[in-house]
């Protein structure tokens, strides 16, 4: 049966504030770890910069759709922790990318003067972790530390949350996993692809990741719900269920797509180099 509409509900989550920051993984050009190596502060996009973005890289629903103003911490190949699952040394979320925020709405951190320069109702925190950290050179490579587990990952998840929450942040939005099992690098297919060209054995990955996501997806859906029932009355949290949008589109294609060329879901638009 055909999934209801996310853009709708994502943006019913964002609800009524002004802007939102981004936390996690993410490619587009207006995250601030452009600027990370002059060592300035990235400055918001606004709608008018954004709705130029995404006519020509898809930046999204929350641009085309709301009136947002967006601080994008996320950055390409983070991870939640450089700690649990260091990869390309990039700020990681719990880190780096706290961090950013903190240079940039918060004085006096860690004193009895702290603040956060803006309200708390008028945005809202959006994080999307975990494909990175259960992936190759990682999880479904075994190449993660004996010592690190999926509970491990997830907890990191809620404690960037928390971390969040002690620095005034009172509205969250955590994106689910996507079906990582249905793409090309992850597929049962045990052809070389870009991104890994070494021989595997992509059956075992293809279960292998199918599981790591939807382990990921149940802890993290329940530590939200604890985390909801402790901030009852102070704060807000949900989960965005990313998995059943993308899951959806490849499903129902013609549900979601309806451009001038064929629908095609099996190949990439352009091979990155």
């Amino acid at each position: 049966m055909p999934y209801e509409p996310h853009g709708v509900v994502l943006l019913s989550l964002l609800g009524s504030g002004t802007w939102f920051a981004r936390m996690g993984q993410d490619d587009h050009q207006s995250r601030r770890a452009l600027r990370k190596d002059y060592q300035e502060v990235f400055p918001p996009y606004f709608r008018p910069i954004l709705l130029r973005m995404a006519e020509s890289n898809g930046h999204g629903i929350s641009v085309l759709y709301g009136n947002y103003t967006i601080w994008n911490y996320a950055v390409g190949g983070a991870v939640c922790s450089n700690v649990l699952t260091p990869l390309f040394s990039v700020p990681d979320v719990v880190g780096g990318q706290t961090d950013w925020f903190i240079q940039d709405h918060v004085t006096n951190n860690g004193t009895k003067h702290q603040k956060l320069d803006m309200d708390p109702s008028e945005f809202v925190v959006v994080v999307y972790i975990g494909t990175n950290d259960v992936g190759i050179h990682s999880f479904v490579t075994d190449d993660e530390s004996p010592e690190v587990s999926l509970a491990d990952l997830a907890g990191c998840q809620l404690q960037t949350i928390r971390n969040l929450y002690a620095l005034g942040a009172r509205r969250f939005i955590v994106n689910s996993l996507i079906p990582l099992q249905i793409t090309r690098l992850y597929s049962n297919s045990s052809d070389p692809t870009i991104y890994f060209p070494a021989p595997h054995d992509g059956v075992a990955w293809n279960k292998r990741m199918f599981n790591f996501v939807h382990s990921m997806n149940a802890l993290i859906r329940g530590g939200v719900a604890a985390l909801s029932e402790e901030w009852r009355g102070t704060a807000t949290i949900d989960v965005f269920d990313t998995y059943g949008l993308f899951e959806d589109m490849y499903n129902h294609p013609s549900q979601w797509f309806n451009g001038s060329i064929p629908r095609e879901r099996d190949g990439p638009l352009s091979s990155v180099p």
